[in-house]
């Protein structure tokens, strides 16, 4: 029988400090809540390699009994699972339970979209180029199942720099990969009847209860490339870091609620003009189909790769080659036999014993 005392309950620091002592990730040095669960970040110390891991453990929610929370917390890392095999993918090395709590483990590389648009120092084509690798992971899911994510947003799209894993790479700014993570809504319409997700990406079918496809995520897609190019502009006209999810200073507190976000989307999604920041045209009006009302007339995935690529082309033919190689060597190595099994037995053995134990909740 597993302890009844339960880790949810818990203020953070006595959180922090059972996590640091269960598991062997050093110290807790951050701290997040999403919307489908908390991130705890661990620091191994600068000698140790990977220097840095992240726990996510799913959060209650009201009217959701806490052997719901878990089922539901299996059923994303299940998702995730499926898609385990590609290299764009964020997924799981462990599993456990603490004070009958689910809790998973992952590397955390350390940087993600939404501090790369915050820092504003990329160049175009590592902006691009990372949307690019964005696409191909979701393409990839897409072929294994994935209806919609439903979460996309920036703070979802981890970054890995592999610049310094290999020698002799040229001096390009393409070695920046993407990687799609949080999939706690994904596929969430169909399967548990939830059209959630971040309202500044929620596309309309999102809010309206209609059917969702990839076309929804092509939606949240347009938002992120406006802000790269806008460096975190929202099409609706802000600075969205400013206001969103929490305002700043005396900025108006309404954009954290549900209203502008539903008048921005009935009124036709459209794009305000900035004052003093230009968007080279040919993008904007490509923005401007991904982020139609009607989800039929959105572009295809295939499309925004074709799309971006062209892009990266157009500044540099060298990158476009390189990004070119990069996406077909992990295209590649995806169509690998693949089997968690046989190529991970470790993993298999403690995602079996971890999916038995929802039946001692």
């Amino acid at each position: 029988m597993m302890s009844t005392n339960k880790f949810y309950y818990l203020d953070d620091f006595n959180k922090k400090l059972l996590l640091e002592q269960h598991f062997s990730y050093g110290r807790c040095i951050d701290h997040a809540k999403g919307m489908c669960g908390e991130i705890f970040i661990f620091d191994k110390g600068e000698n140790i390699y990977p220097q840095y891991t992240c726990i996510k453990i799913p959060q209650l929610i009201n009217g959701v009994d806490e052997k719901e929370i878990a089922k539901r917390f299996i059923r994303e890392l299940e998702i995730q699972l499926t898609f385990k095999h590609h290299k764009l993918i964020h997924w799981a090395f462990d599993f456990d339970f603490l004070y009958a709590a689910p809790m998973a483990s992952f590397r955390y590389w350390g940087n993600d979209l939404e501090k790369l648009i915050r820092i504003n120092q990329s160049s175009l084509i590592t902006k691009l180029s990372l949307l690019v690798y964005c696409c191909v992971g979701l393409r990839h899911c897409y072929n294994k199942g994935l209806i919609a994510h439903q979460d996309l947003k920036p703070a979802n799209i981890f970054i890995q720099n592999i610049k310094d894993d290999y020698d002799g790479l040229p001096d390009l700014d393409i070695y920046n990969l993407a990687m799609i993570a949080d999939f706690g809504l994904a596929n969430a319409a169909k399967e548990l009847n939830i059209f959630d997700g971040s309202r500044p990406y929620k596309a309309p079918e999102q809010w309206n209860n209609q059917d969702l496809s990839s076309a929804t995520d092509i939606f949240a897609l347009g938002v992120i490339l406006y802000e790269l190019i806008t460096n975190g502009y929202h099409p609706i006209g802000i600075k969205l870091s400013d206001f969103w999810p929490k305002s700043q200073g005396n900025n108006s507190k309404k954009y954290e609620g549900s209203e502008p976000w539903k008048k921005w989307v009935k009124n036709g999604c459209k794009i305000q003009a900035l004052n003093n920041i230009n968007v080279p045209k040919d993008i904007l009006v490509f923005i401007e189909q991904m982020l139609s009302r009607d989800a039929s007339l959105r572009p295809s995935i295939n499309d925004v790769i074709e799309f971006l690529l062209k892009q990266v082309n157009d500044i540099s033919s060298e990158s476009y080659i390189q990004l070119n190689f990069l996406i077909n060597h992990y295209e590649e190595y995806s169509l690998k036999t693949y089997s968690l099994e046989t190529d991970w037995p470790y993993l298999f053995d403690k995602w079996i014993k971890f999916k038995k134990q929802i039946d001692l909740l």
